[in-house]
């Protein structure tokens, strides 16, 4: 009985690391999509700091990951926002207000598979990071 009423509280902390297992494969394995964004709301009270963004399809390179021109824009609904550090929120205003910086987001993403951010963009170089420029 004892064994049983272990493994039932172990199941929750099973299932969290191969959810946890799977999420880090998938970013790692999955094919990275740029798209630029345009429009973002950086504050929101109840849930911090971050930007909404929309993605700007007319600008989007629609033939990467094998798009053949046709960009899945079915497949990116309601992924809109990118989260920042409260004290980082207004700097990135700045940035992405000026209309010289382009700003993008890189998506992990598989056919059948819901998208998901991975990082932000501003004028080719990761927003957070080594600050080296991303090749495409």
């Amino acid at each position: 009985m004892n064994k049983i009423r272990t493994f039932l509280l172990m199941l929750p902390f099973l299932g969290l690391c191969v959810w946890t297992m799977y999420y880090t494969h998938f970013l790692k394995n999955a094919t990275e999509v740029v798209l630029p964004i345009t429009g973002y709301d950086p504050r929101n009270l109840l849930s911090g700091h971050y930007i909404e963004f929309q993605i700007n399809w007319y600008e989007a390179d629609c033939y990467q990951s094998n798009w053949n021109g046709h960009c899945p824009k079915a497949e990116f609904v309601g992924i809109n926002r990118y989260y920042v550090p409260e004290s980082q929120a207004l700097k990135l205003e700045r940035m992405i207000g000026n209309s010289n910086n382009l700003a993008e987001i890189v998506f992990a993403y598989e056919v059948g598979a819901k998208p998901v951010v991975k990082e932000l963009l501003i004028n080719g170089k990761p927003y957070k990071g080594n600050g080296k420029k991303r090749s495409r």
